[in-house]
């Protein structure tokens, strides 16, 4: 049954499948689902309905079944006691064991726990019995007291333990050394397709130049004083191709023996050697070029440690071994880490590394502020983007309560052991780490620790959580914690919901145990240390408390719901710290005081130009009674109106015998007959009320009009403007006059002594404000 138990286990393992999801799947209880993956006697049933569930081979699992049950019908009831004295390995006081219980008569697993009050639990013993796991050596003595034994006899059982844990111990060395023994230091024979298929992973330039620096950080992790960081980039003109990056830092560096062990164990894929040399050193080589060369040195070393190779010469496919050897130091005192790349594979122009600069003041923003590294660029400082948000004395009244615009976070999750070897967690009941089996464990804390706080500015994009690891940011201004995932009609997205649809809450949040991708641009988001943190800043419900009390969740007391609650609204005035000229919002001029405190203008540092724009839309004013204007604005005239003041002045104009001998238009009552009419003349009148440009089109149609009625000669009067093609058309006809709102005003005045404003949209190209007045 152990095998069966162990198909389960990795069957499980494979689907990904919780036991709580096994138990839906199966109908079956999570107590037995759980004695059948640990190698307890199961029905066929049970074992079926556990492998169809993870969706595994069901004819493999049903051989491994009936094995098992011909093995438990065979047990020989009268088996031979192995002697205790010959034991030496596990697996003899496996057998041994199952003898000692066959002469006791078979007792269960229930009865030997009630027999020994306890110390034998029936889940642990079961393990042992089955062959799942090795028992501990007061188990064992437990187990045989239980059975009787005792005295000389139980301590001969104590003593066969011991020998079997001591060869398991020197089994265990022997590997390691045959596995050490068998490595050849810096001989690597790489795959030429790996390598091209490494070197074409889609990772950002400015990704692998990060990399480069977190490795020059960790090789001064132990100097005094911040690391300084310097990325430089040299071209040669004649010869493009052979670009050059280099980043450094004089730092204390590595001595000759840890580089070339952290080295080789990072292009060999050696597991569980905690070097700085990471898979992601590899990959940031790769993407950036193909010719590298690495020294570094300690202040006591004599020389600098080189090491040189080139990835051109890897794609032939050939055997390669990685030359190292020494440089001179110029002085002494020299030390720290260089990393330089060659034959770059592009460019780095001075727009590119502005680029770079900026996002690298993004990436390094926590570490840059609280003054943990220096970075220059091209010998250029990098400053931090530093956030712009309200101070923690900005606060707001909600139900009685004052919520400042700064909410803290600083949560320990959990404490556990962390293997000082491999790394690896483990819980602090754990003697030893069940990775390595190494016992050199020290305690660690998952902790999650940040801020959340309010922008100053509101922005379609600029908002969002930065989350942190190890003082890098992983994660900027992400907005997925806006997002209520468990909604029963799919991903809700909850902030923000406030016209104009831009946000401006904000965060800082750093958890440094969370895992994450080889280059360090997301984490591992199906990970529980990740839904630790998520329920840690927003909490498992809903961020609205009238939606979390219509799903059945409890009041989200979360820093993130807090702030939402407080700040989800886009009003303005000190009721929600939103910047106002009395009238309306100031969005667009608060995020262009934003620009301005990013751009490093001092007077914008504080946040109290935009609390006094706040506190000014809440202050009342004075009424003002304007003056009133007796001016006819000639646009508010009714289409009527209008049509008959324009009619009015064109017969002032005409008055005479040179007038039309019919005028046709606006409107049909406009019609007018001379006494003394002149065969030939007629004339067309269009007037427009405009507060804009008149259409080109319209200028066409008037043309159209005058073939249509056999006119002579058109007047087109508007109070807007007309275009410089319009003007043009009207040129090239010479039977057709255009007169803008300008010109109808001076005539208004001229000849009818009126005075008129012009109420447009704009002020046209050319015009005067006078003009319109």
């Amino acid at each position: 049954m152990a095998e069966v138990a162990r198909w389960l286990r990795q069957s499980r393992r494979l689907s990904g499948l919780t036991y709580e999801e096994l138990v839906r799947a199966t109908g079956l209880s999570r107590g037995r689902l759980n004695r059948a993956a640990n190698g307890w006697r199961s029905p066929w049933r049970v074992v079926e309905a556990f492998t169809l569930a993870c969706g595994t081979d069901v004819v493999e699992a049903r051989e491994l079944w009936l094995t098992a049950k011909a093995a438990l019908e065979g047990i020989d009831n009268d088996p031979e006691v192995v002697p205790i004295g010959q034991v030496g390995t596990f697996e003899e006081l496996h057998v041994a064991m199952i003898g000692l219980r066959a002469l006791a008569g078979w007792p269960s697993l229930r009865e030997l726990e009630e027999r020994s009050e306890r110390k034998l639990a029936r889940s642990t013993l079961g393990n042992v019995l089955s062959g799942v796991s090795s028992p501990r050596r007061h188990l064992l003595v437990a187990f045989v007291e239980v059975l009787g034994l005792g005295g000389d006899e139980a301590a001969a059982w104590g003593e066969a333990w011991d020998r079997a844990e001591a060869n398991s111990r020197a089994s265990r060395a022997h590997t390691v050394r045959s596995i050490e023994a068998s490595a050849q230091p810096l001989a690597v024979t790489p795959s030429p397709a790996i390598l091209a298929a490494l070197a074409n992973v889609p990772l950002a330039d400015w990704a692998a130049v990060s990399e480069l620096i977190d490795l020059a950080v960790q090789s001064s992790a132990c100097t005094e004083g911040s690391p300084k960081v310097a990325v430089d980039f040299q071209h040669d003109p004649a010869f493009p191709e052979l670009g050059t990056i280099t980043i450094s830092c004089p730092g204390a560096g590595l001595d000759r023996e840890t580089m070339s062990q952290d080295f080789l164990a990072a292009w060999t894929g050696r597991t569980g050697h905690p070097g700085i040399f990471g898979p992601g050193f590899v990959m940031a080589c790769l993407r950036l070029g193909s010719h590298i060369t690495l020294r570094a040195a300690q202040a006591r070393d004599r020389a600098w440690t080189v090491l040189t190779f080139d990835l051109a010469s890897l794609t032939a496919g050939s055997s390669w071994h990685v030359p190292i050897g020494a440089e001179p130091k110029a002085t002494t005192e020299e030390q720290g880490m260089h990393i330089t790349i060659k034959a770059l594979r592009s460019l780095w122009p001075s727009d590119r590394q502005h680029r770079l600069r900026t996002r690298l003041a993004d990436v390094y923003s926590y570490m840059l502020r609280e003054q943990q590294v220096a970075l220059t660029v091209n010998g250029q400082p990098v400053a931090p983007r530093l956030p712009c948000i309200w101070g923690e004395n900005r606060s707001v009244q909600r139900r009685g309560v004052s919520i400042s615009a700064v909410q803290k976070l600083d949560v320990v999750l959990a404490t556990l052991h962390r293997c000082q070897d491999c790394r690896q967690t483990s819980p602090l009941s754990s003697p030893h780490c069940p990775q390595c089996q190494g016992t050199r464990l020290e305690r660690t804390e998952h902790r999650v620790r940040g801020w959340l706080g309010v922008q100053r500015y509101l922005h379609r994009s600029d908002f969002g959580i930065d989350f942190y690891s190890n003082g890098r940011k992983i994660l900027a201004r992400d907005k997925r914690l806006f997002e209520f995932s468990d909604n029963p009609g799919g991903p809700l997205l909850e902030y923000p919901v406030d016209a104009p649809g831009r946000g401006r809450l904000v965060g800082e949040v750093h958890c440094d145990h969370v895992p994450v991708n080889f280059s360090k641009t997301a984490f591992v988001y199906d990970s529980p240390e990740w839904q630790a943190v998520v329920h840690a800043v927003r909490g498992p419900g809903p961020l609205t408390s009238l939606r979390a009390r219509k799903l059945g969740y409890a009041a989200n007391t979360s820093p993130l719901a807090t702030l939402f609650d407080a700040f989800r609204r886009n009003a303005p005035g000190l009721r929600w710290l939103i910047p106002g000229d009395g009238v309306h919002a100031l969005h667009d001029q608060a995020a262009a005081w934003g620009e301005r405190f990013h751009n490093g203008d001092a007077a914008y540092e504080s946040d109290d130009k935009w609390y006094a724009a706040a506190l000014e839309h809440d202050t009342p004013r004075p009424v003002v009674v304007a003056a009133v204007d007796e001016r006819v604005d000639l646009v508010s005239l009714s289409p009527g109106d209008f049509a008959d003041l324009v009619h009015r002045l064109v017969m002032k104009l005409h008055a005479g015998a040179e007038g039309p001998r019919e005028l046709i238009g606006p409107g049909e009552a406009a019609t007018v007959f001379r006494d003394r009419p002149r065969p030939g003349e007629r004339w067309l009148l269009q007037c427009r009320r405009s507060r804009l440009i008149v259409p080109q089109e319209a200028v066409h149609a008037l043309a159209g009009q005058m073939l249509d009625v056999q006119a002579d000669r058109s007047i087109f009067m508007t109070t807007g403007w007309f275009g410089a093609t319009s003007q043009a058309f009207a040129q090239r006809s010479g039977r057709i006059d255009l007169v803008d709102g300008r010109a109808l005003q001076a005539l208004l005045r001229e000849h009818l002594g009126m005075k008129t404003r012009l109420g447009l949209g704009r002020l046209p190209p050319g015009w005067n404000p006078e003009d319109v007045t």
